[in-house]
């Protein structure tokens, strides 16, 4: 109707154009999904051709984004806010809203954490002289990441990066 075909032409004939048009797509996809949520969008490949790279892609970008969602993108929302006028500045609050005073725990228990988990898969790979030895290796390392993450979980509140300019009932 629009005259962009040839009488007698059909849509499903025209393959160039069908792989550029699902490039275009999947591109358009990923540059909205940088913008929102911090990764490339999940299952372009299916617009383009699923592959088990592109499966392992999604797992991965899943993970970036459950990481920046909950530990680093407080402050993209509080922007958002600001931007559209849905938090007013209070001019006669001298303090900050945006500031807030981080404990100790927010670096240490993670690093921890990770150097914990570590030691334990290094204990898994490289086996000690026996089997005792490497167990008690593994239990101490083992216990001392569990331990770390518990802590962590038991705080998790205080690890989230929230929002912090939420507008105050009136």
């Amino acid at each position: 109707r629009l005259g962009v075909l040839h009488v007698g032409q059909r849509i499903e004939e025209q393959a160039d154009f069908e792989k550029i048009y699902k490039n275009a797509w999947a591109d358009n996809a990923n540059a909205c999904a940088k913008q929102y949520a911090g990764t490339g969008a999940l299952k372009t490949d299916y617009t383009r051709q699923r592959t088990q790279w592109g499966l392992i892609m999604d797992g991965w970008n899943s993970l970036i984004r459950y990481y920046k969602n909950n530990f680093s993108d407080g402050f993209r929302q509080d922007a958002i806010d600001l931007f559209l006028g849905n938090y007013s500045v209070d001019e006669v609050e001298h303090a900050s809203p945006l500031h807030v005073k981080k404990d100790w725990k927010f670096l240490a228990l993670p690093i921890i954490m990770v150097v914990a988990f570590s030691m334990c898969i290094i204990c898994l790979l490289m086996a000690g002289e026996t089997w005792t030895e490497t167990l008690a290796y593994v239990l101490f390392w083992g216990s001392a990441s569990f331990g770390t993450f518990a802590i962590i979980l038991y705080n998790g509140k205080d690890f989230v990066d929230a929002p912090k300019l939420v507008q105050k009932e009136k």
